[in-house]
C-alpha cells in the first residue's frame, strides 16, 4: 500500500514538474512574440490610394523596424510632421517608394512623364496593359509636379520617395514632405497580410 502511495506521489510530481516545464516554454515564447511584435515587426494599414495599384486602401501590412540598409524602390513607412492628420493637427504615417537614396540626383521630365535619376531615366516599359518603371508597376506617368521644380540632389541620410499612383500622391515633390529624414522612417514594408488571396512579399 505504501508502495503505491510512493509511486502515486512520484507520478503527480512527474506530472506537475512536466506541466512546469511546459508552460516556462509557453512564457518564453509569448515573450518572445511580444518582444518581436514591439520591437521588430508590426502590422500596419494602408490609408488612402497613393500607392496604387501596388498596394490599395485598408490593406494590412507586416512591417520592419529592424531593416538594415536601404535600397532603391524598398516601400517605407515615414512619419510626415507637417502633413495635416486631421483639423489642426499635423504629422501622420504614409507609405511610399523609395526613388531616390543619399547622393542621387532626381530630375523628373513631368511633360512626358518620365523619372531620371542620377541622369539617366528609370527604365519604362507597358505590359499587358500595366506601366511598369524600374521593376514596379506605377499607375501613370509621371505628370502631376506639386511644388518641384528642376533638379534635386538627395541629402546625405535623407531619401526621396513617391507614391506609385503618381498623379494622386502627395511626396517628396511637395515641400510638405520634401527629402525624408531616415530618422523619420518608421520601418520598411515586408509583406501584405490582407486580403487573404494576396497575401505574401509586396514588390
Amino acid at each position: 500500500m505504501e508502495q503505491k502511495t510512493s509511486f502515486k506521489a512520484k507520478t503527480a510530481r512527474a506530472i506537475l514538474s512536466e506541466l512546469y516545464d511546459w508552460s516556462e516554454s509557453i512564457i518564453a515564447a509569448l515573450v518572445a512574440v511580444i518582444m518581436v511584435l514591439t520591437f521588430v515587426v508590426r502590422a500596419t494599414v494602408v490609408d488612402g490610394n497613393s500607392m496604387l495599384p501596388t498596394l490599395t486602401d485598408s490593406q494590412f501590412l507586416a512591417l520592419s523596424r529592424i531593416y538594415g540598409s536601404l535600397q532603391h524602390n524598398d516601400i517605407v513607412v515615414i512619419y510626415a510632421k507637417n502633413i495635416e492628420a486631421e483639423r489642426g493637427v499635423f504629422g501622420k504615417p504614409i507609405i511610399k517608394r523609395i526613388v531616390g537614396l543619399p547622393g542621387d540626383t532626381i530630375n523628373i521630365d513631368f511633360d512626358e512623364g518620365v523619372v531620371y535619376r542620377n541622369g539617366e531615366a528609370l527604365p519604362q516599359e507597358v505590359s499587358d496593359g500595366f506601366i511598369h518603371e524600374d521593376g514596379h508597376l506605377i499607375n501613370d506617368y509621371t505628370k502631376r509636379r506639386l511644388s518641384m521644380e528642376g533638379e534635386v540632389a538627395v541629402p546625405e541620410n535623407s531619401v526621396f520617395v513617391m507614391g506609385d499612383n503618381r498623379n494622386d500622391s502627395l511626396d517628396s515633390r511637395d515641400s510638405a514632405v520634401g527629402m525624408v529624414d531616415m530618422n523619420y522612417i518608421v520601418g520598411k514594408v515586408l509583406f501584405r497580410l490582407t486580403p487573404f488571396n494576396k497575401f505574401g512579399a509586396v514588390r
